[in-house]
């Protein structure tokens, strides 16, 4: 009898055992793979292009003296370069840009016939705005340059500024390297004056501009 209640509970255990080395684990799925979300931080340079609307207000300094204003629109096409820091999602940065532009009018202004042309222009800014993930949407804002010429009765003037400039734009990385951005900014570059004869002719310029670009990011 003790044989046979020896013998049942070996059999017992051993079909427990067995039932215990049948049970599978299941098998872990790996983790999901996370992809990295872009990241602005870096230096980078781009060609950019784009139309400017200038408003030029003139005052003559002869006799009594007279003032009188006029418009000028073109295109223009450059080059800018900067160096952006991310945290969070917060991108600050400062940038440079300088354009070639094709804005001229001719402009009568009292007396006198003026053939003038915003010939240059550029900028210093800094940068700030908020990133997610490969879309950047910023504020800028900096000191800002120009160049600009004016034929009066045959003769040839230089004039040079320097002023501000404020805007904002988004822009977009369409590969690891490659952005593109749109922007919209205004220039008051602030007045600058030269003489005809007697008289002296001062001129004020500002302008508001869109411009369209795209830069490699190192």
């Amino acid at each position: 009898m003790k044989k046979i209640v020896f013998a049942s509970v070996l059999a017992l255990l051993a079909g427990t055992a067995y039932a215990a080395d049948a049970v599978v684990e299941p098998e872990v799925a790996p983790a999901a793979e996370l992809k990295p979300a872009f990241v602005w931080s870096g230096g980078y340079v781009g060609l950019q292009g784009g139309y400017g609307w200038t408003d030029v207000d003139v005052s003559v300094d002869i006799g009594p003296g007279f003032s009188d204003s006029f418009d000028a629109n073109g295109g223009f096409a450059g080059l800018y370069a900067g160096y952006n820091f991310q945290s969070g999602s917060f991108v600050g940065g400062i940038e440079a840009d300088i354009n070639k532009a094709w804005i001229d009018e001719t402009a009568v202004v009292g007396p006198f016939e003026a053939d003038t042309e915003l010939d240059w222009f550029g900028s210093v800014r800094g940068r700030a705005g908020f990133a997610f993930d490969r879309a950047l949407v910023f504020g800028t804002a900096g000191v800002a340059f120009a160049g600009a010429s004016a034929d009066v009765l045959g003769e040839s003037y230089d004039l040079n500024y320097t002023g501000w400039t404020v805007g904002g734009g988004a822009e977009y990385a369409v590969t690891d390297n490659i952005t593109l951005r749109g922007e919209y900014r205004y220039y008051d570059f602030g007045s600058d004056d030269f003489d005809v004869g007697p008289a002296t002719v001062e001129a004020d310029l500002k302008m508001h501009a869109i411009s369209f670009g795209a830069a490699y990011k190192f």
